[in-house]
């Protein structure tokens, strides 16, 4: 099956051109370029692959897209997704193949969940921030999945179908809860993940973490608001519970009713009742707009 391997690519200068040989032995090569300020683009044409560069950095999401658009330009059956940074080993990308050739799934992601020395390499940092992000994405799409895993490969079929909102990080959740909600096929592969790469940190990690969660969460309210707006509706109540205990706790106890939490309960109350609202009413739109 005629497969292109996309890479997206933020000064990747140190990495990219090894990972753009190893690629290379199983499909043709595309490299996104997204507004590096280094020689990332040159050195990734030096190694062999086609370079398509943005005049500035637009986000992975926007990246991935380009080399998608490219992709269905062209009539390559499989896309392989591999990031630049060399955490990835090219040579498993026969791993996350075989289930499409075989005809056993139509989004392949590798998982570093899934082998235990993987698994016990991660740092306990990205360990809670990753179990949030994928308790988050299963939230949106019903999958428990590795979900920020950016090596993945995919039928031509899912790429045609997918219409992806996230321009930032959030894209790979993105892409998980579209798949799921058009019927394709997920499964999950074991990978090895590498962490003792240059450059492993291009953000700080707690503001890159929030980031995704934001973009998470946006996914979670357009695609599934009930469930969001109800979870909104819930921590209100919870709100209004515990000052309407406080307001109310001094009087039991023959004093007066603190009035200041009387009113803070009453107030997160109504909240309670409108978010609730909003997420039906929502949740009923989202369901015409996709009929």
């Amino acid at each position: 099956m005629r497969t292109l391997i996309v890479i997206p690519a933020y000064n990747e200068e140190l990495t990219v051109g090894s990972v753009v040989a190893l690629a290379k032995k199983y499909g043709d090569v595309i490299v996104v370029d997204d507004g590096s300020t280094d020689r990332t683009s040159e050195i990734a044409k030096e190694a062999g692959a086609l370079v398509i560069r943005h005049k500035q950095n637009l986000g992975k999401g926007r990246a991935l897209k380009t080399g998608f658009e490219y992709a269905l330009s062209r009539d390559y059956e499989v896309i392989v997704t591999i990031d630049a940074d060399g955490q990835h080993n090219p040579d498993e990308i026969p791993i996350l193949v075989d289930p499409i050739v075989k005809d056993k799934a139509d989004l392949v992601i590798g998982s570093r969940y899934l082998r235990k020395e993987s698994k016990k390499s991660i740092p306990s940092y990205r360990r809670i921030g990753l179990w949030v992000l994928n308790k988050s994405t299963k939230m949106a799409s019903n999958v428990d999945v590795d979900s920020q895993s950016g090596f993945r490969a995919m039928r031509r079929k899912v790429l045609e179908r997918l219409n992806l909102e996230s321009d930032g990080y959030s894209v790979e959740s993105d892409m998980v809860v579209a798949a799921t909600e058009n019927g394709f096929r997920l499964l999950e592969v074991p990978i090895n993940v590498r962490y003792d790469v240059p450059k492993k940190h291009k953000k700080n990690p707690i503001s890159h973490g929030f980031s995704v969660l934001a973009g998470i969460v946006g996914l979670i309210g357009y695609r599934r608001p009930l469930l969001l707006f109800s979870t909104l509706s819930l921590l209100s109540f919870i709100a209004a519970a515990i000052l309407g205990y406080l307001a109310l706790e001094p009087y039991y106890s023959g004093g007066n009713v603190y009035l200041t939490q009387a009113i803070g309960a009453g107030i997160f109350t109504i909240i309670g009742i409108q978010l609730f609202v909003a997420g039906l009413t929502l949740n009923v739109l989202s369901k015409m707009v996709r009929e």
